[in-house]
């Protein structure tokens, strides 16, 4: 069961740490693209979306749901540990 606990907090790590890049990248070359860039689009969007369609970015330059994300993916992973 040790390995199971492992391996759930290691998904939820590497998700957490594949926003924070997003977060990196958006700011330092947001319009770079390449296979690393694509990758972590690609991973992260389909968590952001959902983010992104209850606080609409609108006018302003701050996006929001990659902070929404992280603090609701530690929320996920906190109610799964506390479940099993």
């Amino acid at each position: 069961m040790g390995l199971f606990y492992r391996a759930i907090n290691l998904t939820f790590e590497i998700i957490n740490i594949l926003i924070l890049i997003r977060i990196v990248i958006s700011w330092l070359a947001p319009y770079s693209r390449n296979d690393f860039t694509n990758f972590v689009y690609s991973v992260t969007e389909p968590i952001l979306k959902p983010f992104r369609t209850l606080i609409p970015m609108g006018n302003t330059r701050i996006d929001l749901s990659p902070l929404l994300a992280y603090f609701a993916l530690k929320i996920v992973r906190y109610i799964i540990f506390y479940l099993l």
